[in-house]
């Protein structure tokens, strides 16, 4: 497994994440590993030569229209937290009856 330090945007702000490079489909993505959520990079760089140089060089700006890490999609943001009504939409069962989702 190589890892790389990424720099990609989280919240709309640029954030530096550690990143595993996959096979996604026939093209290649790129993954955070301790959460399992897809990434997209506008730099990495090798976390071993990181290690070894301590620096990094030439920054990207990042652009606007770069996908967020935690994106929220508009079906999350038209129902907030009416869970059941979510699932329901999404042809899915709840595995806990109490479970609530805050709004964002």
């Amino acid at each position: 497994m190589s890892l790389y330090l990424i720099l990609h945007k989280v919240r709309g702000e640029p954030a530096f994440d550690i990143a595993e490079k996959i096979e996604i489909g026939d093209e290649e993505g790129w993954v955070i590993p301790t959460s399992g959520h897809r990434a997209y990079p506008v730099a990495h760089y090798s976390l071993q030569q990181f290690i070894d140089s301590g620096q990094i060089d030439d920054l990207e700006p990042m652009p606007d229209d770069l996908p967020d890490h935690y994106q929220i999609h508009d079906e999350v943001k038209r129902y907030g937290g009416r869970v059941s009504e979510l699932l329901a939409k999404l042809h899915l069962r709840p595995r806990y009856s109490n479970l609530k989702i805050r709004p964002l």
